[in-house]
């Protein structure tokens, strides 16, 4: 069984909270949890909606402006699946940003034990015959 998980991480720099503090902070947010990626992609659209309406567009060198980026089913390289978008030349931000959709897989963990005590003793053979 599949579900996607929608978050966006917020990297920022603040002053150091103590002596020792590093100044670059890291927030990030679970938007949800859907059994389906179109409704993780509507879902996660209005997110970029939101951060759209807060922040300007990137215009590069040549006046134009960036295009709006979007989760999509085909919307990346070689029509893959759109599961990731940063503010990298799409929006001005005084932050980085990182959008994503990732795929959560369920399993049955007893498979997953057998599975792995499984490949752990084939190792193990292989090791044996190579020495």
């Amino acid at each position: 069984m599949e579900k996607f998980l929608l978050t966006i991480e917020f990297r920022y720099s603040d002053t150091p909270r103590h002596e020792d503090d590093y100044t670059s902070r890291e927030k990030e947010v679970t938007i949800g949890v859907y059994g389906d990626f179109d409704e993780a992609c509507v879902v996660g659209n209005k997110v970029m909606e939101t951060l759209e309406s807060k922040f300007p567009l990137h215009v590069f060198p040549n006046g134009s402006k960036a295009k709006k980026e979007r989760f999509s089913k085909n919307g990346g390289c070689f029509g893959s699946k759109n599961t990731l978008i940063t503010e990298m030349a799409y929006l001005k931000t005084p932050f980085r940003f990182f959008a994503k959709i990732t795929t959560l897989k369920y399993d049955i963990l007893d498979e997953v034990i057998d599975n792995v005590v499984n490949a752990t003793k084939r190792y193990k053979n292989y090791k044996d015959k190579e020495d």
